[in-house]
């Protein structure tokens, strides 16, 4: 009779196989990823657990961002404005991975007036949330856990991109000079991107524009989050 010990030791190179395979799908296909602050509220929240799709741009090659950069195998297509990406900032080793949304492309010019985006030369349209809609969003269980808001002074907005991509922002009265008044002049693949919170993130107006190369996913679906909303399980991000 064969020893346990015999029968593990015969398992132990296929178990490799599928851990190694296991690793090279999440390093390369789709990965998990934890909303970890409130930048892109009140679309994703702190806490929210996603699916992001590396092969949404590209195939890259497995295991290649934990020596830099993903190595693309294959560029299948670039971002476009809207999508929310993970990626590293310039100001951040490869350990750390950032979520924001994509507004500007190469040959863009970008610049604020206030809290109003010029993308070049004209305003991004803006439509305030009022009412009903507007306290639906801000008391959603888990939208401020720490408390760290007043709501009497937080705006939301309906913001359009060219194209008429459109998603909700939110801006908070507290901070007034959060805006930079540099203009930003985005060169071949590199992109500006900015978090949905719009007074409480740290985005492109902080680190600058993020190279292509940088870009680790594209978020995908969230999948759970500790707020226990279960309606927003399997929430496809846009």
């Amino acid at each position: 009779m064969k020893s346990p010990f015999e029968f593990y030791k015969k398992q132990l190179p296929i178990l490799a196989v599928l851990l190694l395979l296991i690793l090279a799908v999440r390093s390369s296909i789709i990965e998990p990823f934890r909303i970890p602050t409130r930048s892109m509220l009140p679309g994703l929240m702190t806490g929210d657990f996603l699916f992001a799709n590396k092969m949404h741009y590209g195939l890259h090659v497995p295991f290649s961002e934990i020596f830099g950069s993903p190595i693309y195998l294959n560029k299948t297509k670039t971002p476009e404005r809207g999508d929310i990406i993970i990626f590293t900032p310039p100001e951040a080793g490869q350990e750390s991975l950032y979520i924001k949304r994509v507004v500007g492309l190469p040959g863009d010019k970008i610049r604020f007036d206030g809290k109003s985006v010029i993308l070049n030369g004209v305003a991004l349209r803006k439509i305030e949330v009022t009412g009903s809609d507007q306290e639906k969003i801000l008391n959603m269980r888990g939208f401020d856990p720490e408390a760290r808001y007043e709501k009497k002074k937080l705006h939301l907005f309906h913001e359009t991109l060219p194209g008429d991509k459109s998603y909700t922002i939110m801006e908070d009265d507290s901070f007034e000079n959060t805006n930079s008044t540099q203009e930003f002049n985005i060169p071949d693949e590199h992109y500006f991107v900015l978090g949905d919170n719009r007074d409480d993130t740290r985005d492109s107006r902080v680190f600058g524009v993020i190279s292509f190369s940088s870009i680790r996913a594209k978020a995908l679906v969230i999948w759970f989050s500790w707020t226990f909303q279960f309606d927003r399980i399997g929430k496809v991000i846009n």
